[in-house]
Formats: C-alpha cells, sequence, structure tokens
C-alpha cells in the first residue's frame, strides 16, 4: 500500500499576512466582552472602582451602577449568584481531616 499523503503538508500560501486570525481573535474578544457585560454586570462597576477618579469615569461607573441594578431585576446576574453562592459554601466546607476556615469579617465564620 502507497501513502497518498506526504506528512507534514506545505499549506498553501494565502498571502492573508494573519488579517483572518486577527479578524477571529477580535471576534472571540468582542463576544466574550459583550458575554461578561451583560451576564455579569457586578463587573463593570468593579473594573471602574479600580480606575482613577475622573468625570469620564464617573460616568461609565454610573452606567455600570445602573446596568447592575437593571441585570438584576431582570434575573441575567442570577448564574453568577448561584455560582457565588455555591464557591462561599465549598470555602465554609469542613473537608475531611482539615480544621474549619476562619473567614473574612464580612462572612460569617464556618460551621463544623
Amino acid at each position: 500500500m502507497s501513502d497518498l499523503y506526504e506528512f507534514p503538508v506545505d499549506l498553501p500560501d494565502e498571502g492573508d499576512d494573519g488579517q483572518a486570525t486577527l479578524k477571529w481573535a477580535s471576534m472571540i474578544v468582542a463576544l466574550a466582552t459583550l458575554g461578561l457585560a451583560i451576564f455579569n454586570p457586578t463587573a463593570i462597576s468593579g473594573w471602574v472602582d479600580d480606575l482613577p477618579p475622573g468625570p469620564t469615569n464617573v460616568r461609565v461607573a454610573a452606567i455600570g451602577e445602573g446596568w447592575a441594578e437593571t441585570a438584576d431585576r431582570i434575573g441575567l446576574g442570577m448564574g453568577h449568584a448561584r455560582l457565588h453562592a455555591a464557591w462561599k459554601t465549598a470555602e465554609r466546607t469542613d473537608w475531611k481531616g482539615r480544621q474549619p476556615v476562619e473567614m473574612a469579617a464580612t462572612d460569617q465564620p464556618a460551621t463544623p
């Protein structure tokens, strides 16, 4: 039996200089950003809080807080809230052979 294909195969030179790859990567980043903005609106407020104060950042903060309130009202943040609650429960769990974890002052202490 003879080999019909040689390996490695030489790919044809398309001459796009990476434009298709850049377009694909830009689309993925844009879709991920849009998804996070829709389904995790509190991240926008957290991001803006880390920026230095200024007139533009104050406007962006107000928009982010307004969007977070709207998203909570219509239930878009439920997935994030459930995941966060599950994570906090797992943090407080007394795993076999380990001592209970003392949480920060904002959280309740772990119960055995």
